[in-house]
């Protein structure tokens, strides 16, 4: 079997201000998917939906990859001083991302603002910061150095995916501000941190294969965690596969 096509949600930026605009994502994304044994394919911010669907068409499954913050507009929200300013167009392209792979079956793995717009996809919403939480004491915003070095636990929910793939507590990096408050329709959640933040939701069944994560297992696993991470990404690259097969 050839080996799976993974699409990358990109971003869009002028990093040197010279009116050049860049399509990418962060290397981590790539790196790992490479190292489990498969494509990664970056797919540029389209603002049609005839070009999502046909990036969809192209792939095995899909990487919802971080950002920055979601548009508090999608749940009915006006922004709050701590949200940073949105980019519709990202917005926009990733919930029609998310729209097709669903259509078409994909498997999908959100990672922090990933798992955030497929809350938001399916009618949840979010903190727009960690302070609106009142149970929050854990440091979730650990800063650029060394960002595959974990910094609390996540206990997977009893009789979650997560739960029967993984016996004991996950340790996890952590960059995110904001994060879920309610739990989108379908969803299920699948791990919590110590202090009760939503770290992982799921809607997987024979027909779905639908993670969200709030931590970055793709740093962590592109800088040496062949453990937990590996394991994660494992599965998701098995997922692709058995779908594959199903279909021949």
């Amino acid at each position: 079997m050839k080996n799976m096509i993974v699409g990358l949600s990109g971003s869009q930026r002028d990093f040197d201000n010279t009116g050049f605009i860049r399509d990418y994502v962060n290397k981590h994304y790539s790196d790992s998917i490479i190292k489990i044994g498969g494509t990664p394919i970056v797919l540029p911010l389209a603002d049609d939906e005839e070009t999502t669907s046909k990036y969809i068409d192209l792939i095995d499954g899909l990487i919802l990859t971080g950002g920055d913050d979601v548009n508090p507009q999608l749940f009915q929200e006006e922004s709050l001083p701590e949200t940073q300013i949105p980019d519709p167009k990202r917005d926009t392209f990733d919930m029609l991302l998310i729209k097709y792979a669903i259509q078409k079956n994909i498997p999908i793995l959100g990672v922090c603002r990933g798992m955030q717009l497929l809350n938001i996809y399916f009618g949840g919403s979010l903190y727009q910061d960690l302070k609106y939480n009142k149970e929050v004491y854990l440091k979730h915003l650990q800063g650029e150095n060394s960002p595959h070095i974990p910094v609390h636990k996540v206990i997977p929910v009893k009789d979650s995916f997560l739960n029967k793939l993984f016996t004991d507590d996950l340790w996890v990096n952590s960059f995110h501000h904001q994060s879920i408050k309610e739990v989108g329709d379908s969803l299920q959640i699948s791990a919590k941190s110590n202090d009760n933040v939503i770290e992982a939701v799921e809607y997987i069944d024979d027909n779905h294969f639908i993670l969200g994560v709030q931590w970055h297992p793709e740093m962590m696993y592109s800088q040496g965690d062949n453990g937990d991470m590996k394991k994660l990404f494992q599965y998701f690259m098995d997922r692709l596969k058995q779908k594959k097969l199903n279909k021949i």
